[in-house]
């Protein structure tokens, strides 16, 4: 009797636990796509005259000091979490690989191809997290999810190529899209390297340990390539200052850390796909503050991507 017991408390404790964080990574990974959105505006019309390394440097510091100041002042608790070496590690090879080098292949595909074919080759990154979450982690994805997956992923490729938002030249440059493939396998490796190191570790250390690890290659990076009279340009003049901070502050400190919920809280597929909405995200900030015409196509891919994610979650 008192086992039977014991496990009905248990079995009711799971699921209370199940329900309370039921949806909380579909959430947060829908936050933080907007949040990225709202980065990436910030950048395109703030970013003009600054190299992508300097930028990278720059927002990383500051989001850095923000999220340790955070922890420092009201989440102290988190500092005490047990840290293991395999956790850290992957947490700070996942920052190295999507901050430093997955970011860097963005913006160079960005400058070589164009936008357009960039991000339509970067949408493949969900499949290939998909796939590699199912290798290491043993992760399988309901017919419900493949299908919202594919739909969400359909409506992004849509907004991308049938949009008329874009106003970038494609070009048809071999290196680009190899560019581009790495930045979707930067970010697909990032994802799971995130999920591999958040066993026990709290969403804000895991972040500062990513950032950590990021600020190492895109230091290296930086020297390289001779961008540090950029990087103080980003901090001494007033459009660097307000680039920084919208940047660092919005998409990084906020959009990381719900990232990490995300990451944790589903799984990595599906976190993927509903980090990359960006493009049909940015779609009613462009209409209702830029005063920008939306193409039918991009109603069309909205609609779509609303019904997907219904579908994910």
């Amino acid at each position: 009797m008192e086992f039977n017991n014991g496990y009905i408390k248990f079995v009711n404790k799971y699921f209370r636990l199940k329900e309370r964080y039921m949806f909380i990574g579909e959430i947060t990974a829908l936050m933080a796509s907007f949040c990225w959105t709202v980065s990436s505006t910030i950048v395109e019309k703030k970013g003009v005259g600054f190299s992508a390394v300097a930028m990278n440097v720059a927002r990383q510091i500051v989001a850095f000091l923000a999220i340790g100041l955070i922890i420092v002042l009201f989440n102290r608790s988190s500092l005490s979490t047990d840290l293991s070496f395999r956790g850290a590690f992957f947490l700070a090879m996942s920052g190295l690989i999507g901050f430093s080098l997955g970011d860097s292949f963005l913006m160079s595909a960005f400058t070589r191809i164009g936008a357009q074919i960039t991000l339509l080759i970067y949408t493949i990154s969900p499949v290939l997290t998909a796939i590699l979450g199912r290798i290491f982690f043993g992760e399988r994805l309901s017919p419900r999810n493949i299908v919202g997956m594919l739909i969400v992923i359909g409506a992004i490729m849509l907004v991308i190529a049938k949009g008329g938002s874009s106003n970038l030249k494609v070009k048809g440059d071999p290196k680009g899209l190899i560019f581009a493939f790495l930045a979707s396998i930067g970010q697909a490796l990032g994802v799971l390297f995130s999920k591999a190191g958040l066993e026990n570790i709290p969403a804000l250390p895991a972040t500062e340990i990513r950032l950590l690890g990021g600020l190492v290659g895109i230091l290296v990076m930086c020297s390289l390539t001779k961008g540090w009279p950029d990087v103080k340009r980003l901090f001494t003049s007033r459009q660097g200052i307000e680039v920084t901070l919208g940047n660092a502050l919005i998409g990084t400190t906020i959009g990381v850390v719900l990232s990490m919920f995300a990451i944790k809280y589903t799984k990595a597929a599906v976190a993927s796909t509903l980090m990359t909405m960006s493009p049909v995200m940015i779609i009613p900030i462009m209409y209702f503050f830029y005063k920008q015409k939306v193409s039918k196509y991009e109603v069309l891919g909205a609609v779509m991507s609303v019904v997907g994610v219904a579908l994910l979650v």
